[in-house]
């Protein structure tokens, strides 16, 4: 089976190209790649990415041995892609993987909807020419696989429904889920009009692996589980909202199981925890718990989160972001601006913890049950560990041992951190560097 995949330097994606690897028999991979923002080449990037993949050796190299490099421009015609090589993709591909997307909450609409709508435009535009080439020769129609988001429905105080091939999504929660919202019906549309063989997945909160707890990328609920560990997260409200996390490894296991089956061409596959969806509360316990059980920096002291109104809450981060802003204006420092930066970022997640936010996915379960073998996600339910022992509601334990291995993907530095923690317990050391 031939592929073109978009996404493989991101979070999801090579999760998924691993399952595959293990599922089909034969498996040939066009990677579309864009050369690093510092200069790297597509082949150093792919290198430096398959040798981070939780394969072995073997694999690897039969990995690489089966991919074809596509180096793309999102801005140009036909994605920059070299006519020859545009050719041979119409000939010799058979599936579509299009899992690639900014997910940054804090874009400007206009930049964000580039890599987000106007690639999966014409991502559709190469599936077309691929289906007609097909068509043209006698062949199975192609399948295009599309990652959008459940949260491409916006703010919703009713529980989010799955309503293929119906989409009425509300006002978007930031420029993010305004662009998948427009990607998702321009794909819905094409489905409608040419009942092409699209399978479109959801999934909500992306977070680490099930059966080990990593990530590739240590975003929304880890940013704010850091803040609280450093104790720069004071405040925080709605203790009885949910977050749907769902652990990337099984979602990779969902979508490799329906792209290697081959059964299931045409819907919307809703990837969520649904009702097992963790509380805020249950998991700044759950964090506080741990973290001060096996916190690795001696004598350092976590403060527990005061939840307070959610109106309290918004008018406090509005107050900090705007006494920075006047600290920068005042000082010229640069240090008050990267903070005013940073809160700017936080207030694109806000949304996914203020608003009340549930998940309807009883349809995507059944799909799961028909076109898998897989079963819900394990996020709260019992988990085996490495050792094949069953572990009782384990994996947020194995969400925050990585964040501590890693240091939060190198966000958070102990030995730092434990220099300031003795810093303040010694009277003369504190004294000594105020006076400086």
């Amino acid at each position: 089976m031939n592929y073109f995949v978009t996404g493989i330097t991101g979070n999801v994606v090579p999760v998924i190209i691993e399952e595959l690897m293990a599922k089909e028999p034969d498996p040939r991979f066009y990677f579309a790649i864009r050369p690093g923002s510092k200069g790297e080449d597509i082949q150093s990037r792919f290198d430096r990415l398959v040798r981070r993949m939780d394969m072995d050796r073997a694999s690897r190299e039969k990995l690489a041995e089966r991919s074809r490099l596509v180096e793309i421009d999102v801005n140009k015609y036909r994605l920059g892609i070299d006519p020859d090589m545009y050719q041979e993709l119409i000939e010799n591909t058979e599936k579509i993987l299009h899992g690639a997307a900014d997910v940054r909450f804090d874009q400007p609409y206009e930049k964000i909807r580039i890599p987000n709508v106007v690639f999966t435009e014409k991502i559709y535009a190469l599936f077309d020419a691929i289906k007609q080439h097909r068509r043209t020769a006698g062949l199975t129609d192609p399948t295009l696989y599309y990652i959008s988001t459940g949260y491409a429905y916006g703010i919703y105080k009713k529980p989010i429904p799955e309503e293929f091939p119906e989409f009425n999504p509300a006002k978007p929660d930031n420029t993010y889920a305004q662009t998948k919202a427009e990607a998702k019906q321009f794909i819905l549309d094409k489905i409608k009009e040419l009942n092409d063989r699209i399978v479109i997945f959801e999934p909500t909160i992306i977070g680490g692996s099930a059966k080990t707890g990593r990530t590739r990328s240590y975003t929304l609920h880890y940013l704010v589980i850091m803040l609280g560990y450093l104790g720069k997260l004071p405040f925080l409200t709605t203790p009885k909202n949910t977050l749907d996390i769902v652990p990337v490894d099984w979602v990779a296991a969902v979508i490799s199981d329906i792209m290697a089956k081959d059964e299931f061409h045409q819907g919307a596959l809703r990837l969520a925890s649904g009702e097992d969806a963790v509380t805020i509360r249950y998991l700044h316990d759950k964090a506080y718990d741990y973290y001060t059980q096996n916190d690795p920096v001696p004598g350092h002291v976590i403060p527990k989160i005061h939840f307070v109104p959610r109106w309290a809450f918004l008018s406090l981060v509005l107050l900090q972001k705007s006494a920075y802003r006047s600290l920068h204006f005042v000082t010229r420092k640069e240090r008050f601006r990267k903070l005013v930066k940073g809160i700017s970022l936080l207030e694109g997640y806000f949304p996914y913890i203020t608003g009340h936010k549930k998940f309807k996915n009883a349809k995507g379960l059944e799909l799961i049950e028909k076109y898998t073998d897989c079963s819900k996600a394990p996020a709260i339910q019992d988990i085996l560990d490495e050792n094949g022992n069953i572990v009782k509601k384990g994996y947020y334990e194995k969400v925050m041992a990585d964040t501590l291995e890693t240091g939060w993907g190198g966000l958070v530095d102990f030995e730092r951190l434990e220099r300031k923690t003795a810093a303040y317990k010694s009277p003369q050391a504190a004294y000594s560097a105020s006076r400086k």
